[in-house]
C-alpha cells in the first residue's frame, strides 16, 4: 500500500463528505484533477463517478440528497459510534477514546464536530502514519460497512465515496476484527 496515495484518497473523501455549498460545487473540477492522481483505478473511478453525478445536480438537489442521506438516515449516519451505541454511555467512552487518540497523534479536533464524524476520521487518516490509520479504521470498519450496505451507489451518489473508502481500507489490509472475533 502506498501511504501517500491512501492519505490523498482519505483527504479527498473527507472533503467530498462535507456538507455541500456553492464553494464545494465550484471546487469539483479541481477535486477531479486531484482524483486523477490517485493510483488505484477502482478507487479513482468511484470518486470520479461521484463528482460527475454531483456536477450534474443543482446545489439545492445535492444539499437535499445530503440531508436525506446523512442527517435523516439513521442507517447512513456519518457519526459512526451513533450507529452502534446511539446516545448510550458507551458512545461517550468511544468519543473520549477518539479525542485522546487524535490528540496523542498531534491532531486537534475542534468542538464544531464530534470525533466520530467520518470526515474527521478521514482527515486524521490523511495526516498520520499507516499504523495510526489502521488502529482507527480497524475499530470502526464495521460501522463504515454498515453505512455502505445501506447506500446503493446506483441510486445514491454518496455510495461511491463510501465504496472508495472501503476499497482503500481493503488495500491497507484492514479487516473487520469485530466480525472475525464473533466468528471464533
Amino acid at each position: 500500500m502506498n501511504n501517500t496515495d491512501s492519505q490523498l484518497t482519505f483527504q479527498i473523501c473527507s472533503y467530498l463528505l462535507n456538507y455541500p455549498d456553492q464553494e464545494f460545487m465550484d471546487s469539483l473540477p479541481e477535486v477531479l484533477e486531484e482524483i486523477g492522481s490517485i493510483q488505484s483505478s477502482e478507487t479513482k473511478q468511484e470518486l470520479q463517478k461521484y463528482c460527475e453525478k454531483a456536477k450534474k445536480q443543482s446545489l439545492s438537489k445535492l444539499v437535499t440528497t445530503y440531508i436525506n442521506t446523512f442527517d435523516f438516515g439513521k442507517k447512513t449516519n456519518l457519526y459512526l459510534t451513533y450507529m452502534s451505541n446511539g446516545e448510550q454511555r458507551e458512545r461517550g467512552m468511544e468519543l473520549l477514546f477518539l479525542k485522546n487518540f487524535y490528540k496523542l497523534h498531534g491532531f486537534d479536533v475542534t468542538d464544531k464536530e464530534l470525533p466520530d464524524y467520518l470526515p474527521i476520521m478521514l482527515e486524521f487518516a490523511g495526516q498520520v502514519d499507516e499504523a495510526a490509520m489502521k488502529t482507527i479504521f480497524e475499530r470502526y470498519l464495521s460501522n463504515i460497512e454498515e453505512v455502505s450496505k445501506n447506500l446503493d451507489s446506483g441510486k445514491n451518489l454518496y455510495g461511491h465515496i463510501i465504496k472508495a473508502i472501503l476499497l482503500e481500507l481493503g488495500k491497507a489490509g484492514i479487516t473487520n476484527t469485530r466480525q472475525r472475533s464473533e466468528a471464533l
